[in-house]
Order: structure tokens, then C-alpha cells, then sequence
């Protein structure tokens, strides 16, 4: 994926606490990239125009390349950090949510690509409810599994063992009213 989720990551490691290293997002990042097989986007050329944008044998190979999930982290345990869309809520505790790369994902823009989108089971130890634009680390076990929700199709389910919210020293919040449903 071309370290996509990595540029973002390390983008805000120069405005991090010192709780979170740079070390941290490498790892975070690299983690995301790994969800994608090797090989799955070799086909994108190093430059392209709208031309190849809008032709529909490039489109079904970028679709084709985001149903692929990786094999080698089936039954793996992974640590990740991206933004939790909810699901599947309790009042103010979430028994289900989806975990994409970037804010407002599956919301206020359109979701990921399976292989970035993660449905986490966290009902056996229910989450508190956070902010769409609050950063928050998951941990447990990943496995291939593809679901279908009313926001977006995921194609790995995360069994929870660890939650909690990363503060990475500011706010990546937009200002008030600006996306419509913050006040």
C-alpha cells in the first residue's frame, strides 16, 4: 500500500506526547501495511491520470486488490491504532465497532478497503464510547473474517484483549460544526 497509513502516522509523530514514539507509529504503521499481502497492488505504475482512474479495468484491479487479505495473520496477535466507528452499542459502552485507518472513515467519507477495515469483538469486555476522531489502540487475536454491516464490509475480525485511547497531544478533531455533527 505504499506506506500510505505510515505517512499519516509518522505526519503526526512530530506533534506527539513523548508517550508515543516514533517507534510506535513505525510499528503501527507497518502493522496496518501488513494487512494487505505483498504483492496485492504491484500493479499500480508510479504515475497515472484521471484517464487511468476512470478505466474500468484499472477499477476492477483495485477492487480485486482490496477483497485480498493476508494469510500470515490468521490467528495472529496484532497490535493496531487507528479510529473506532461503532457498531453494535450498549448506552454508552460499544460491544462491536469497525477500527479504520483515518478519521470520519465509513461516516463522513467513504470506507476503507476491506482489507483495512477491522471488526472488533470487544463483547466480552464491552468499551467505553469515544469520539470518531479520538485515536485508540486495540490489541488481540486477528482473524480472515469477512462481515457485512450496515456502514461497511470488513475483512478481519479482531477478537479484543486490550483497549484504550492514545493521546497524541492535540486535537485532530475539526472544529466545531464543521463536519455537521460535533457542537
Amino acid at each position: 500500500m505504499k506506506n500510505w497509513c505510515l505517512s499519516i502516522l509518522l505526519t503526526w509523530s512530530s506533534l506527539a506526547l513523548a508517550s508515543v514514539t516514533d517507534q510506535d507509529l513505525e510499528r503501527w504503521g507497518a502493522t496496518w501495511d501488513s494487512l494487505v499481502p505483498a504483492g496485492a497492488y504491484d500493479f499500480l505504475p508510479d504515475e497515472f491520470d484521471m484517464d487511468l482512474l476512470q478505466d474500468p479495468d484499472f477499477q476492477a484491479k483495485l477492487n480485486d486488490a482490496a477483497q485480498q487479505m493476508n494469510p500470515e495473520l490468521n490467528g495472529t496477535e496484532i497490535e493496531l491504532v487507528g479510529f473506532m466507528v461503532p457498531i453494535e452499542t450498549l448506552g454508552d459502552e460499544v460491544m462491536t465497532f469497525l477500527l479504520v485507518p483515518e478519521a470520519g472513515q465509513c461516516v463522513h467519507v467513504p470506507p476503507p478497503p476491506v482489507n483495512q477495515t477491522i471488526l472488533v469483538d470487544s463483547a466480552v469486555q464491552p468499551v467505553d464510547l469515544v469520539d470518531l476522531y479520538q485515536v485508540v489502540k486495540v490489541r488481540g487475536r486477528l482473524l480472515i473474517q469477512r462481515t457485512e454491516t450496515a456502514l461497511a464490509e470488513s475483512g478481519y475480525l479482531l477478537r479484543l484483549q486490550s483497549f484504550e485511547q492514545v493521546d497524541l497531544g492535540f486535537e485532530i478533531a475539526p472544529p466545531p460544526g464543521a463536519d455537521g455533527d460535533r457542537f
